[in-house]
């Protein structure tokens, strides 16, 4: 609030002095607030003229501004004594008397008359509304005053008697009802801005009130915000490691299950051991599958699914999705077949395992829902550019189809084509979801076309880098049509479960791979010393020491030969963290547990040679 000096204070009143801080209230004590400062100043001007009138040598007048500055100056401590009404009337009284005084003895060419006009302002300001009367008998008071003076500057002027009666009666009336009016108007127009500021600022003091328990309101959400948040944060955390975890423990059995029914199905089983060997087998990656699905979706829901962007070829991802899918289809005497449109470069660039998961989950859906007739998945070009090229994947079926009224919906989470779908076939009902969602996330789009009883025809549209050069993979295939590469390689194998020892044993007999197996990372690092080998295939999670700390011993060896001994992790661990801390312990690559033979083969042929 201001502190600057105001004669009338009209600022202060106006604005409601002091009332944020509940010192003065607007109109209760408005009166005071012009009183003092104006009961000084005009002590102050009645010296001033006690000493103009003392060098003048005027007693008279010497000794009535003398009293006039005394009865200022008493005039406030008479207020402050509770005579705060006759305080008030005085101090007009007094200002009255004194511009009747210095008007008769300066004449009417001072205009010291025009002061009346201030002096009835003083009633105003002074006086609130439930003191109207007092404010009118000040105003009256000057009016009085006026006509004294009247009479004493109009006697001076020349005029008829009639003409000055006339004259006279005409500026005093005039004069009398503008005056009233004037001061009575503003007296309103004051005291209703004095009210309204009063409102004002009350309703000031209560939003800024009600804006202060929002703040607290707000700061308490904000806290409850921060530990809901922690606690999420905890909560996803939690899941994924649990998640993580689940997916060790389940992939490490099944990695022995569908491994020795791969062994089976190699062994010439009798005809009565065929179909129970294939159930096997189909049950096995049915649950894999599952587990993925609930995985990925996961990992799709907290935004850490990533993509690679490789070298492979399309010919053989899609060929080995047709064979891994071969035996279902021929169990259900379903024709299974594959077209691929000519011209497509075979060596493309992107994410192969998104690509292979994203086509087994569409033919598998489609060998799921058809009992009879076929399963076709052709690829086709949409866009050919320079250094890329649009595909769409098509996977066609003569199965169920899809109720037209729920085409919309099957690409949701845990929904499936029927109510009874799930039922008669079973599975979660995200592989859809899951599919579309890393479809999208690489910029393409996954879409349907089916008719109830008749079928159903998924198309997925995804874009590919063209590959610069094919040297890598011309000696991948050439190294892999001379089947004899890894005939006679010695690998040794560090794996602490006995049945996955027992399944990685069968498959590298049949290779005719020379091998040692130890049971920890320890003993994996002692073989080493003790003996040269081509390859290691470490497990990660093992006893006395890991795989990431044996492989990290491995790399430190003072002997060349064995310190750049390729080294293949086992993991049962399909994330990308486990990925990222394989290579930072120095290890050359990984399998997946389960693994599958034809990659784990694939492996040993491109360490083979060093």
């Amino acid at each position: 609030m201001s502190k600057k000096f105001s004669l009338t204070c009209i600022s202060d009143i106006a604005l409601g002095k002091d009332l944020r801080g509940k010192v003065e209230i607007v109109g209760k004590k408005a009166g005071m607030t012009v009183l003092n400062p104006v009961s000084f100043f005009l002590a102050g001007v009645s010296i001033l003229f006690l000493v103009a009138f003392q060098i003048n040598e005027s007693v008279s007048l010497t000794w009535f501004f003398l009293s006039e500055a005394i009865a200022f100056l008493l005039i406030p401590l008479l207020a402050r004594q509770g005579f705060e009404k006759a305080a008030k009337m005085l101090l007009i009284a007094y200002a009255d008397i004194g511009i009747v005084i210095l008007s008769a003895v300066f004449g009417g060419d001072a205009m010291i008359q025009a002061f009346f006009i201030p002096a009835m302002g003083l009633s105003i300001l002074m006086f609130d509304n439930t003191q109207v009367y007092l404010r009118n008998i000040g105003i009256l008071l000057s009016i009085l005053s006026y006509f004294i003076l009247d009479y004493i500057i109009f006697e001076r002027i020349s005029m008829s008697e009639s003409g000055f009666s006339l004259v006279r009666w005409a500026v005093l009336t005039g004069s009398f009802v503008t005056s009233w009016l004037i001061f009575n108007t503003f007296s309103q127009f004051k005291e209703s801005a004095e009210q309204q500021t009063l409102e004002l600022l009350q309703k000031e003091q209560e939003l800024n009130q009600e804006l202060s328990k929002k703040q607290d309101k707000l700061e308490t959400y904000i806290n409850q915000l921060e530990v809901a948040t922690e606690e999420l944060a905890k909560s996803t955390k939690a899941k994924s490691e649990f998640l993580a975890t689940m997916s060790h423990e389940i992939r490490t059995p099944m990695n022995a299950i569908l491994g020795m029914t791969h062994l089976l199905k190699q062994d010439s089983p009798r005809k009565d051991q065929v179909e129970p060997i294939n159930i096997l087998d189909f049950s096995g990656r049915t649950l894999l599958s599952l587990i993925d699905d609930v995985l990925d979706f996961s990992k799709i829901e907290a935004g850490k699914i990533e993509f690679e962007n490789i070298e492979f070829e399309l010919n053989k991802l899609i060929s080995v999705i047709m064979e891994s899918f071969k035996a279902t289809a021929s169990n259900k005497g379903i024709e299974l077949k594959n077209e691929i449109e000519e011209g497509i470069p075979n060596v493309l660039i992107g994410d192969p395992a998104r690509l292979t998961q994203i086509l087994n989950n569409l033919v598998s859906n489609a060998l799921k829902f058809t009992e009879e007739g076929q399963v076709k998945v052709e690829v086709s070009t949409v866009g050919d550019y320079d250094d890329a090229v649009r595909l769409k994947f098509s996977i066609m079926d003569t199965g169920i189809g899809i109720e037209e009224e729920r085409v919309d919906s099957i690409f949701e989470s845990f929904t499936q084509a029927s109510q009874n779908t799930k039922r008669l076939f079973g599975g979660t009902g995200l592989g859809l979801t899951i599919s579309k969602q890393l479809a999208e996330l690489q910029g393409g789009n996954i879409s349907v076309e089916s008719e109830e009883g008749e079928g159903s025809t998924f198309m997925i549209e995804l874009t590919f880098d063209k590959a610069t050069s094919t040297t890598e993979v011309e000696e991948h295939t050439k190294k892999e049509a001379d089947t004899h590469t890894i005939t006679g390689l010695k690998v040794l194998l560090a794996e602490d479960n006995v049945v996955n020892q027992k399944v990685m044993i069968r498959f590298l007999e049949r290779w005719n791979i020379e091998m040692e197996v130890v049971n920890n990372g320890e003993e994996a690092l002692e073989a080493l010393k003790e003996s040269n080998f081509d390859v290691i295939l470490m497990d990660l999670q093992m006893p006395k020491m890991d795989g990431y700390e044996a492989s990290e011993q491995i790399r430190k060896l003072d002997d060349p030969y064995k310190r750049n001994t390729p080294i293949i992790a086992l993991t049962a661990a399909a994330l990308k963290e486990v990925r990222e801390r394989v290579y930072a312990a120095g290890m050359n690559d990984f399998v997946t547990k389960p693994f599958n033979p034809v990659d784990l083969e694939q492996k040993l042929f491109n360490y083979a040679d060093r």
